[in-house]
């Protein structure tokens, strides 16, 4: 428990070289302000994507060296298992620690787990928090893509058919932490799979792809808006997560704030809460830090992973593009 905290404090140490420093004069922009000052425009961003992000509708059927007939990607990735379809096989377990070796074994749910689990005591590689701002709920889509807990998240902000920010400021922190990978290699499935088979799943109305990298650790978004300013909002959360009492000001800052919580680890379910003000908030970082606990040391599942085509063995890679609203001062 000490260690997984240690960690998650060094996640927000890490966010940043200084402490910010909060304004002590900083004050309060009310809704009506706020209208006035500022208005939504509309944006559009697009990006390749080969690495896919396990969402809360994955179940046991899912683990590295399972075969799928891949059905779509937009607007979420959609798999059909062909396990019915090819006589089970052994294939070559690689991780990328040196803490244990590789290992040949028929790929099954319970055995892939119990293989991720030998991975529990090797060093963590640590990253930071990436700190922006944001306007609009669905800019979580960045760091999701076409995840499905998108859609659970922006259930959660929603004011009359929009998922932009009310508050005058935001802040989206976020970190994947990648602990380790499990591959399996190309050759065993090339020869698993030859090309008059291929062909026949094919003939069928499958896309053929294998899963040859699942990647196990944490991904954690945190979305806050507030009345007060960024650095003022941000420090005291890191205050809350070291367990420091909070100032009477920075009570105030909260009881004017926001908080939406994104984690994914290695269970099956993800933790998705979002609070207002001052008590709840407060509640909330303390369920999360459990969460953070348990999520840390579960290895039902990966974080994400990619698939190599049977065909010609190349990685799955599509193009996502998604829509939100961005905020300008009004006459810019």
């Amino acid at each position: 428990m000490k260690y997984l905290f240690a960690l998650l404090l060094g996640l927000f140490l890490l966010s940043s070289c200084d402490k910010e420093e909060g304004d002590p004069d900083s004050m309060e922009i009310d809704g009506a302000a706020l209208a006035k000052k500022f208005q939504f425009i509309g944006r559009s961003v697009g990006f390749s994507v080969n690495q896919i992000y396990v969402d809360q509708t994955i179940d046991k059927n899912f683990y590295l060296g399972t075969v799928w007939g891949l059905k779509d990607t937009i607007p979420t990735v959609k798999l059909a298992s062909l396990r019915s379809h090819y006589k089970p096989f052994k294939i070559t377990i690689v991780p990328t620690t040196s803490a244990i070796s590789n290992a040949k074994i028929i790929p099954t749910f319970d055995g892939i787990r119990s293989y991720a689990r030998k991975n529990k005591s090797t060093e963590v590689t640590m990253s930071g928090f990436s700190i922006t701002d944001f306007f609009d709920y669905e800019s979580i889509r960045y760091h999701l893509n076409n995840s499905p807990d998108v859609d659970s998240v922006l259930k959660l902000v929603e004011h009359h058919d929009s998922t932009t920010i009310k508050r005058a400021y935001s802040c989206l922190m976020r970190s994947e932490n990648i602990a380790f990978s499990l591959m399996a290699q190309f050759n065993e499935f090339s020869s698993a799979f030859g090309r008059k088979d291929v062909a026949q799943l094919k003939q069928a109305g499958f896309n053929p792809y294998y899963t040859n990298i699942v990647n196990y650790g944490t991904h954690l978004i945190m979305m806050g808006e507030s009345d007060y300013p960024r650095i003022d909002f941000k420090n005291v959360l890191d205050k809350l997560l070291e367990g420091q009492p909070l100032t009477e000001k920075e009570e105030t800052i909260l009881n004017a704030s926001d908080l939406l919580i994104y984690l994914r680890g290695g269970k099956r379910e993800s933790f998705i809460r979002r609070e207002s003000g001052l008590q709840e908030i407060t509640k909330l970082i303390t369920e999360f830090k459990k969460e953070f606990e348990k999520q840390s040391n579960s290895f039902d599942f990966p974080i994400s992973y990619s698939l190599r085509s049977l065909d010609n063995f190349t990685p799955l890679k599509f193009w996502y593009s998604y829509d939100f609203l961005a905020r300008e001062e009004k006459g810019n």
